[in-house]
């Protein structure tokens, strides 16, 4: 049985082993016809790998490599010693020609297991001209990026932005995504002067600003562009037509090549700036969206939700005594305009005293709390509760239906819950809310009042003047039988 136990440890210590060495690739996906570019393989893990095989397929010429690199970290928690080994394995390539094409994946062996990496897929592009700036990022008016060779400032073919949305017919409440992005071939040193649309004629929300500008590269008419998102936005439609959404405007920093003409100087190198700074302003065209209405014959119960929802209705007690409060949740989730969900309608029992609702919206979803204090004991049913909304999709209406909710109200020992202190509880004048009264308001006084007339003082007084002298007298009798 030992014998056992020891086994299993060790396949089990061999397979943690093995699952944590994996191999990593790392390369461009996208490039051009004549770019040389990198592809380089990582194994990390416990231990180093004891051999490495990897051919480029017929597609790409091998114009380097491998590079080979190692190292080694060592860490200690609680006394344990933890080794980690790192290998790369660097490769440069070149493509043969224009196309997609599929790099094979690498085997290496460590500790006698063969591991495997993925495949990776690469897009050749003619280009014209190759991309000058790669992946790079720009945060604030700094960028790393080098200037570009030439001289003349940059065209609308070399940096321009486009204002893309998901659909451009939709109908009043209908959720549309729209993203700005930025792309170029030139090297940007910075930004300034940003202006994004106005979004007449939508509820606008802004779900992405990056602080960093993270540029990758993307394929637009046969040539490579290092692209960015700069923002993007959710646009409810509010109005039916036609509805135009303003350009975006952009003052972009551009480095080009100096013109200024050399002494011949061998120091000018040193003391010239080869490169300029140029601004170039870039703006996206206009973008229109045909909005049509929401077809007549909705039902009573819909909500003004357009996408595609589901609902769920609950009580947050369904036993309570007369006089207590309770809760009926309705939550209403799903893709849409979640953010501008009207609350469904709900009948409530003659006898129960209904509050304000309170909404609250998290992600996908939106939750309504109707607040209520049933005055009459008894068995209720609450609901079921109907919700209806426009699925855009199928041009359909499409209600939603919960379960009916019992709910048991008992008679109270008391006409009114007390409550510590004192207090009763009660509803204030408005139905807003249920508060406890009794620390706030005295109890009325019952015995009978002393008033006094308007500017009466006691000193100066008849009454005043009596004491005082009533007081002397008892002294004075107090000092003579003192003395005797």
């Amino acid at each position: 049985m030992r014998r056992i136990f020891t086994a299993l440890a060790a396949l089990l210590a061999c397979a943690q082993a093995f699952a944590q060495t994996s191999i990593g690739v790392s390369v461009q996906n996208l490039v051009a016809a004549d770019e040389q570019f990198n592809i380089t393989f990582t194994i990390e893990g416990e231990h180093k790998p004891s051999s490495f095989d990897w051919e480029p397929s017929a597609d790409f010429q091998l114009v380097w490599g491998p590079q080979k690199g190692t190292s080694t970290s060592i860490s200690i928690v609680n006394g344990k010693k933890t080794q980690t080994s790192q290998t790369t394995y660097t490769y440069v390539l070149m493509p043969r020609s224009t196309g997609t094409f599929q790099l094979p994946a690498a085997t290496a062996t460590v500790k006698g297991e063969t591991i495997r990496s993925r495949s990776v897929s690469i897009q050749v592009v003619s280009n014209g001209a190759s991309a000058q700036g790669g992946n790079q990022s720009v945060q604030g008016n700094s960028g790393n990026s080098q200037a570009v060779s030439g001289t003349q400032a940059p065209t609308g073919e070399d940096i321009f932005m486009r204002l893309s949305v998901s659909k451009t017919r939709a109908v009043v409440g209908e959720t549309i995504n729209a993203t700005l992005k930025l792309y170029h071939r030139v090297n940007i040193a910075g930004f300034e002067d940003a202006r994004f649309p106005s979004f007449n004629g939508f509820w606008s929300q802004e779900v992405q600003a990056p602080s960093n500008i993270e540029f990758h590269r993307e394929n637009v008419g046969d040539r490579i562009y290092d692209a960015a998102v700069l923002r993007s936005w959710t646009l409810i439609p509010q109005q039916a037509g036609e509805i135009t959404i303003d350009p975006a405007e952009l003052v972009c920093l551009v480095n080009v090549r100096d013109r200024r003409s050399s002494s011949g100087s061998i120091f000018d190198s040193f003391f010239q700036d080869e490169y300029r700074t140029v601004r170039k302003r870039v703006s996206t065209p206009a973008v229109k969206v045909n909005v049509s209405r929401i077809p007549a014959g909705a039902p009573a119960s819909f909500g003004g939700g357009v996408g595609t929802f589901r609902m769920n209705a609950s009580l947050t007690r369904d036993s309570l005594r007369t006089h207590d409060a309770g809760t009926l949740r309705i939550t209403v989730s799903g893709k849409g305009n979640i953010s501008l969900l009207e609350a469904p309608k709900v009948d409530f029992p003659p006898d129960f005293e209904v509050y304000d609702i309170k909404t609250s919206t998290d992600g996908g979803s939106k939750t309504f709390e109707y607040p209520f204090i049933p005055r009459s004991h008894g068995d209720f049913v609450l609901g079921p509760v109907e919700y209806s909304y426009y699925d855009a999709g199928s041009g359909k209406f499409v209600t939603l239906r919960s379960e009916a909710m019992p709910l048991k109200v008992s008679k109270s020992a008391e006409s009114a819950q007390q409550v510590s202190g004192g207090g009763q509880l009660v509803v204030n004048p408005n139905r807003k809310d249920v508060r406890d009264l009794g620390n706030d308001i005295r109890y009325i006084v019952t015995r009978q009042p002393a008033f006094a007339r308007k500017g009466y003082f006691f000193v100066g007084s008849g009454l005043f003047w009596l004491i005082a002298a009533l007081l002397a007298l008892a002294a004075a009798a107090v000092y003579l039988v003192v003395r005797k």
